[in-house]
């Protein structure tokens, strides 16, 4: 895996302004900004590298007002799940009627839990040396990036997106929500629209599309039409 992989790095570089929006501020008025960053080589085969197939839930659908609530994800090698992340968030905020419909979490079910600024950093953990895949990743990654702003973080980290995948290999297919997905290749959800209950769906429609339609994609650069 070393020939192609540069690896995981985590370094201070920049000053920013301390009072991120939202986030308690600790007195300072300027502080150091990280990168998380990692950065796989275009002829990375993906059969080499982990994958961490996640998904959020929030409180709304716009990054840069809304707030994750969850986040689940299932680590991959080849073919095998070998770990799982799987936490609530307190967003220290309302959770809307119309978010609590839609994932089922009330208010009552955030009390307690760890914040976002305790878990982002267990996440990038958890993720170390691995290429993330989300459904409509776009939506997901821009939450992760944002989120990771406001904590003084620069999240550089390569993604692929298994609805970008649908588009291009199931053309015949009307939809390519994950619904729709999970109806073609027959599968169930444990719980939808909580994260982890999605992610486990996700996880069998990403190996479905790599080992059938998308079986000639070998390498990371195949993915990048399909990254976010």
């Amino acid at each position: 895996m070393s020939d192609y992989l540069l690896p995981y790095s985590m370094f201070q570089d920049v000053l920013f302004p301390g009072k991120a929006r939202g986030l308690p501020e600790d007195g300072q008025e300027l502080s150091l900004r990280r990168i998380v960053s990692f950065s796989p080589h275009a002829r990375l085969e993906l059969a080499r590298v982990p994958l961490v197939v996640f998904d959020l839930e929030t409180t709304g659908l716009d990054h840069r007002q809304d707030w994750i609530v969850e986040i689940g994800a299932q680590k991959l090698v080849g073919d095998q799940v070998v770990d799982e992340f799987d936490t609530m968030i307190d967003p220290e905020r309302d959770m809307p009627e119309s978010a609590q419909k839609v994932t089922g979490i009330t208010p009552d079910m955030l009390v307690g839990k760890p914040k976002i600024r305790e878990v982002l950093p267990e996440f990038f953990q958890f993720i170390e040396g691995c290429i993330l895949v989300a459904h409509n990743a776009n939506f997901d990654m821009g939450f992760i990036r944002h989120h990771a702003g406001l904590l003084g973080v620069e999240f550089q980290w390569p993604a692929f997106c298994t609805l970008k995948m649908a588009r291009e290999l199931l053309p015949d297919l009307k939809r390519k929500n994950l619904d729709t997905l999970a109806e073609h290749y027959g599968l169930t959800f444990e719980s939808r629209h909580r994260s982890i209950g999605d992610v486990k769906v996700t996880v069998s429609v990403l190996q479905e599309l790599m080992n059938h339609e998308g079986a000639h994609l070998k390498t990371w650069k195949d993915m990048e039409p399909f990254s976010s």
